[in-house]
């Protein structure tokens, strides 16, 4: 888990040391009450020889309670950090396992690479941000071809290996920013923040030429078990676009990479 400490652990911090400065200062302010006292005892001590005189009963006695009124508020102020020391802990530790389990819930078991959640949830909001990306954004759309024969003949071991291996080199083809995911079965799918359709599609070939000159090799055997190839539908962000239709039109270019032959790259079509 990283060390790295959140807002809310700043907060937590930040208010066990107010409390801590509170309550040193209100210390500090006992501390007054009390040395005014002895500074004042003799001056106090006088006036209860003059006959008739209330003043220094009255003087005593506002200083006790003034005294006695701080001194509680430090005694309760010191409860309190103690409390905060108790559950600040547990508190913190709670939300680091929400957070974490937040991740593992946008992360795919198989490939390490985000899922579909994770891929709706940031193109929403890109696009609600959109401007923040210079007004561009490109989804890509990518289906192993013929995925279905790989499981058949090769194994499902072998089938998970290719995805694995397809997520690994969209993961060397794409920039900090870029997100990739696992869309569902054999479909992958990708944002590229401020980035237009005619980079978008470089993108996605170096994507189709990495795995097309890449080999399965059982890992257990090291036997070469022949090559995967894909197929890459490209579209770009247009003005009053949602994110259904961004995706809607990297579906419509990957279906037609596909009727093309597969192991092709479409960007989106002219007509939506």
């Amino acid at each position: 888990m990283s060390n790295t400490k959140s807002d809310f652990e700043h907060s937590i911090i930040d208010l066990h040391d107010g409390a801590g400065r509170i309550n040193k200062s209100l210390e500090d302010i006992v501390g007054v009450i009390d040395q005014v006292a002895r500074d004042n005892e003799s001056f106090i001590q006088s006036m209860d020889k003059e006959p008739d005189s209330e003043h220094s009963a009255d003087i005593r006695k506002l200083l006790e309670n003034v005294r006695g009124q701080i001194k509680d508020i430090v005694d309760f102020g010191r409860k309190f950090e103690v409390r905060i020391n108790e559950y600040s802990d547990e508190v913190i530790d709670l939300n680091r396992q929400l957070e974490h389990t937040k991740k593992v819930a946008m992360i795919d078991p198989t490939t390490g690479i985000g899922n579909r959640r994770r891929f709706e949830e940031s193109l929403k909001s890109i696009i609600e941000n959109i401007e923040d990306f210079k007004g561009k954004v490109s989804v890509l759309l990518a289906d192993v071809d013929n995925f279905k024969t790989v499981n058949d003949t090769l194994g499902h071991n072998v089938g998970d290996q290719v995805l694995r291996q397809v997520a690994e080199n969209f993961v060397t083809n794409l920039k900090g920013s870029d997100i990739v995911a696992r869309w569902g079965g054999d479909e992958f799918s990708a944002i590229l923040p401020e980035t237009e359709l005619v980079h978008a599609i470089k993108v996605a070939e170096n994507v189709r030429e990495g795995i097309a000159k890449r080999s399965i090799r059982n890992k257990e055997t090291g036997e070469e078990m022949g090559r995967v190839t894909l197929s890459i539908g490209v579209s770009t962000y247009h003005e009053g676009d949602n994110p259904h239709k961004l995706i809607f039109r990297a579906d419509q270019a990957l279906y037609e990479a596909k009727r093309a032959g597969r192991n092709r790259t479409q960007g989106e079509l002219d007509d939506d």
